[in-house]
């Protein structure tokens, strides 16, 4: 993987040698739901709240 010119080359190293948190960064989070108000329901509304966001963006270059 040389993608510098005049630079050494970058080499992977094996997967002993990496931290162990990184295999975990891609992992998606889980949310309890622990009742009304809580995280999981806080959660769902901001994404419900970008998405509607994202949507009426949307429509109003159209």
């Amino acid at each position: 993987m040389n993608y510098l010119k005049g630079q050494a080359p970058v080499l992977a190293r094996s997967d002993d040698q990496y931290p162990e948190w990184l295999w975990t960064v891609l992992k998606t989070k889980v949310h309890t739901d622990d009742g009304p108000g809580g995280g999981a329901e806080r959660v769902k509304r901001r994404a419900e709240n970008k998405q509607r966001i994202k949507d009426r963006n949307f429509m109003s270059t159209q």
